[in-house]
């Protein structure tokens, strides 16, 4: 059977049907077990331990680098958004995101897990592609996975702003455009190919935010998918920032911040001018 056989069979079987030939037999995750970054927040904002003291000027900074004047802050989009810690090839949900290479035949990290959880058709379907250039983004058939699509981006070799936004912004327009309504990214380029792990996470935010803006009413749910703790971290510290919660309007914002360092700690640094000995420190966590 060619890929494209397989792929017009897979289109005609039902949901249950489907769940019999995935991969991961039934440790698969459906988009409703994940909690929204609204739910997220609430919770944390009931847990929150009142011994951690938020660093006004470490907020301060995030906003500086994670909000434009662009940008609709009174639209509540924490509802469209999650965080997941996990395997990205066990999610059912419309769309994974691989972060390939330029060839689309696989590779290491998550691009070789892809490839191995969908099966060889993948790989056959992806031959046909012509490959793809950095910042753009390509559709193939999920095959054996859980998810129905896998949309296949370049991200840069270093850090280069323009093509990892372009990394971002071009999956979501191939979600809009083949009517996908969920879609889980990795950390595009935070690997091997050595883009800074928090420089990286304010630019899927940006992007993802400013996207949403304009399209949410056609977007189920966009997943960033964490696996270190350190994007963990990263992330759970700009999401409330970025995607504020709101309980019922736009002047009742959960109240939930970034976990930061409690003051204690950092105040044990020794050595340096105060100020400057401060900024540091708030840089150096961001």
């Amino acid at each position: 059977m060619t890929w494209k056989e397989e792929k017009e069979r897979l289109g005609r079987l039902s949901a249950d049907e489907r769940r019999k030939e995935y991969f991961c037999g039934d440790e698969f995750v459906k988009l409703d077990e994940i909690n929204t970054w609204k739910t997220d927040a609430l919770y944390k904002s009931k847990l929150a331990n009142p011994k951690t003291v938020q660093d006004p000027e470490m907020v301060k900074k995030l906003e500086e680098k994670l909000l434009t004047k662009e940008m609709k802050l009174d639209l509540d989009l924490s509802e469209k958004v999650s965080l997941f810690v996990g395997d990205i090839t066990k999610l059912e949900i419309d769309g994974i995101v691989n972060a390939a290479n330029n060839s689309l035949l696989g590779g290491g990290g998550v691009d070789g897990a892809i490839h191995r959880a969908a099966g060889d058709y993948l790989l056959a379907e992806n031959r046909t592609l012509d490959g793809c250039p950095d910042g753009e983004a390509k559709l193939s058939c999920g095959y054996e996975l859980p998810a129905k699509f896998v949309v296949s981006t370049v991200g840069p070799r270093g850090e280069h702003p323009e093509i990892l936004e372009n990394c971002y912004t071009n999956c979501l327009k191939l979600l809009l455009e083949n009517k996908l309504r969920s879609i889980a990214f990795p950390c595009i380029s935070t690997g091997i190919y050595g883009y800074p792990n928090k420089n990286a996470a304010n630019i899927a935010l940006k992007t993802t935010r400013t996207f949403l803006e304009k399209h949410h009413q056609d977007v189920d749910r966009v997943i960033f998918c964490l696996f270190l703790q350190k994007d963990v971290d990263i992330y759970q510290k700009r999401m409330p920032i970025i995607f504020p919660p709101f309980q019922n309007n736009p002047q009742e914002k959960v109240a939930v911040k970034p976990v930061m360092p409690e003051v204690e700690k950092v105040a044990e640094k020794p050595a340096m001018p105060e100020e400057e000995n401060k900024k540091d420190e708030v840089d150096s966590k961001l």
